[in-house]
């Protein structure tokens, strides 16, 4: 569980996480034309609740819990480091067309404190600013050009809202 799952050039990516004991390195391929599963390179760091994305031609994790972390692992045959994120959190990610990346809200490991962060990465530098509804619990997905969410929780804990947000391509403004 707390997995980031990502679709990539054709396969499903299952990509750390942690079971009842420890957080998991593993990264696991899914072909769903052949049905079937492969192992893949670990992840450099272990950790739950983290956030997925596609840079580029690159398959890529963010934050989480390990404990709360702002690292940013890329994966194209071996694994390198972005830049952190501005705030270490466990939230939602989310890449544009333009391959310019949102990571917004989450909490921390603690599951103590939301995170007030909508952070942009640009290919070269992440910037940070406040979000319009923070919270955690959720997870962005790409519709129409924006970068929506929807639902989560508003405070530690289950605090579930119905609130929706969304946010266009930086690239595109």
């Amino acid at each position: 569980g707390g997995h980031a799952l990502i679709a990539f050039q054709g396969k499903l990516y299952a990509v750390g996480g942690n079971n009842s004991r420890i957080n998991v390195p593993q990264v696991e391929a899914y072909d769903p034309a052949a049905n079937s599963w492969s192992v893949m390179t670990s992840l450099p760091d272990p950790r739950n609740h983290l956030m997925g994305f596609v840079f580029k031609s690159e398959l890529c994790v963010a934050g989480g819990r390990s404990p709360t972390t702002a690292r940013v692992d890329c994966f194209n045959g071996s694994w390198s480091s972005l830049p952190g994120l501005p705030t270490a959190t466990s939230g939602g990610a989310a890449a544009f067309a333009s391959f310019d990346v949102v990571v917004t809200g989450g909490q921390d490991a603690s599951e103590t404190r939301i995170v007030n962060q909508l952070a942009r990465w640009d290919g070269h530098a992440w910037t940070s600013e406040a979000m319009l509804s923070p919270r955690h619990g959720f997870e962005l997905a790409i519709y129409e050009g924006r970068a929506w969410a929807c639902g989560g929780g508003s405070a530690p804990g289950l605090h579930p809202v119905a609130t929706c947000t969304s946010i266009g391509d930086p690239a595109a403004v």
